[in-house]
C-alpha cells in the first residue's frame, strides 16, 4: 500500500466513523437507544420477528431483545405469538408506537431526505456505487480470512 494510500484509508475510517456518530444522533433526538430506533425503524419498514430485525441489523439476539423490553415498557410495541410457531414472537407497533414513529422517525428520516436532496443525482449514484462496492470487497476478504481461520 502507497503511503498516500495509508493516508486516505485512515481518512476514509475517520469519516466514515463520523457519520456514525452523525447517524448516532438520530435515536438520541428521539430519546431512545441505537438498538431502539432502528428496531423501530425496521418494525416500520415490515421486519417483523426477531430473527429477521436481527439479521437486517446485525445483531445479537440479546441486544435486540433488550431493546424490545425497554419499546415494550414505553408502549410503542406488543409482541404476538404466531399461530403457526408459539416459540417465534410478530412484532407489531401500538397506535403509541404508530404515532410515535410517524412524528419522530419520520422527522429523521426528513432532515436526511433535505440533505439528499442537496446533492445531484451523480452524486448519489456515485455515493452508492462505491459504497456498495467497497462493502462487497471487503466482505469477500472477510470470507476469505474467515476460511483461512479454519
Amino acid at each position: 500500500m502507497k503511503d498516500s494510500d495509508g493516508g486516505k484509508l485512515k481518512l476514509f475510517r475517520e469519516t466514515y466513523k463520523d457519520l456514525e456518530g452523525t447517524y448516532d444522533i438520530f435515536p438520541k433526538l428521539c430519546g431512545l437507544s441505537g438498538t431502539e430506533y432502528w428496531a423501530l425503524s425496521m418494525i416500520d419498514e415490515g421486519i417483523t420477528t426477531q430473527y429477521g430485525i436481527c439479521e437486517h441489523l446485525t445483531l445479537s439476539r440479546q441486544t435486540v431483545n433488550s431493546a424490545f423490553r425497554q419499546l415494550r415498557k414505553k408502549g410503542l410495541i406488543r409482541l404476538e405469538a404466531m399461530d403457526d410457531n408459539l416459540r417465534v414472537k410478530q412484532i407489531y407497533l401500538t397506535e403509541e408506537g404508530k404515532a410515535f414513529v410517524e412524528k419522530e422517525l419520520s422527522r429523521m428520516h426528513g432532515l436526511e431526505k433535505e440533505v439528499w436532496q442537496m446533492l445531484e443525482e451523480e452524486e448519489k449514484d456515485e455515493i452508492i456505487r462505491l459504497l456498495c462496492k467497497y462493502k462487497t470487497l471487503l466482505a469477500e476478504k472477510l470470507k476469505d480470512y474467515q476460511k483461512n481461520l479454519m
